[in-house]
């Protein structure tokens, strides 16, 4: 019975998911107003399903009438290749998710993917700064040109770059949260610190801890930033699973080192001053090093991920230079023999 139940309650939902879906296409078909034609295939007008008919965002469905879109569907057949959305004149590889041949429509989904992410680039740049792009749309089969605009045909599409909604709050709502709890974790706990000093009181932070922590934060931060703007869950690329690998593992090799240390720990000086001066309480060049390699290859990956929605591909350069940077502080860690000592 409740199985029953549950499966009825989820045929509703997805009832009135589809009957949405069908009201926003239906109010699209409302705002299509179709120039005249004049008899050979071309793009006539387009509509969006928004209450401005010419707003969208990534994702929404578009519709575009076509003068003539019987002939064009023969034409693509013959060539054996798909009808595409151009933008610009240029094709995005986006092929039509629906076809109507008597009404002369075609409904395509503003889609950006693996394929087309380069061509959407310029257009989705800066989207805090710059909110909105306008650009020309038409059809076309693929490897071919797109069709011409009829006279007085509006084939304009304005897109706004960051669709807010109560679910981006909600995810702004939870980094801040993180962000806030990292912090306060960091502060109050032993979380970036290495092992306290025997006198009580909390320890000095951890170089390696705190590096590893930073490439987290970021990287959460800048993935979701990119998912709510595009729609894209495909946006890590290798080089930060190796930067986040180096990060771990000078983590882990410094907390071995230190656990076979007989050298007992200092109290804080504070985090910057813990980061960047050694146990002697001068500045150390290994860990100055690390830290201003971090902060400008994390300059890079924020520029890149605020305006260009993409998240860095470090070539092997650079990581191996990271990997000689912690292996210089790793190796400054080991413990020393005492000068006396033979």
């Amino acid at each position: 019975m409740k199985c029953r139940t549950a499966a009825v309650a989820l045929g509703l939902l997805l009832a009135a998911c589809s009957g949405s879906d069908s009201d926003k296409l239906e109010l699209a078909r409302h705002h299509l107003r179709p120039a005249p034609c004049d008899g050979v295939p071309a793009v006539s007008a387009l509509a969006t399903v928004n209450d401005d008919p010419h707003q969208a965002f990534l994702q929404d469905w578009v519709l575009v009438s076509v003068c003539n879109l019987r002939k064009l569907a023969d034409d693509a057949a013959a060539a054996q290749a798909p009808i595409t959305l151009f933008i610009e004149g240029i094709d995005t590889g986006n092929e039509p998710s629906g076809i109507d041949l008597e009404s002369g429509t075609l409904t395509f989904v503003l889609e950006r993917n693996p394929k087309n992410r380069d061509l959407w680039k310029p257009y989705l740049y800066d989207p805090l700064f710059d909110p909105d792009v306008s650009v020309h749309v038409s059809v076309g089969i693929r490897g071919d040109h797109p069709l011409p605009r009829v006279p007085n045909g509006n084939l304009t599409l304005r897109i706004t770059k960051l669709y807010v909604d109560w679910t981006t709050w909600l995810w702004l709502a939870l980094l801040v949260v993180c962000g806030v709890v990292l912090i306060a974790c960091a502060r109050y706990t032993g979380m970036l610190r290495d092992a306290a000093p025997i006198a009580g009181g909390r320890g000095r932070y951890s170089l390696s801890r705190s590096q590893m922590a930073w490439w987290f934060f970021l990287i959460i931060i800048s993935y979701v930033f990119i998912w709510l703007v595009t729609g894209d869950r495909d946006t890590i690329p290798p080089s930060l699973l190796g930067l986040m690998g180096i990060s771990a593992a000078t983590a882990l090799a410094a907390n071995a080192i230190r656990r076979s240390d007989v050298v007992s720990d200092h109290a804080t000086r504070g985090w910057w001053r813990d980061l960047v001066v050694d146990e002697r309480g001068v500045v150390a060049l290994d860990r100055l090093q690390i830290v201003v390699w971090t902060f400008v290859l994390s300059g890079i990956f924020l520029t890149s991920v605020i305006w260009d929605l993409t998240m860095p591909e470090f070539n092997a350069t650079l990581l191996a230079l990271m990997g000689i940077s912690s292996g210089a502080y790793l190796g400054f860690q080991l413990p020393h023999k005492p000068a006396d000592e033979k």
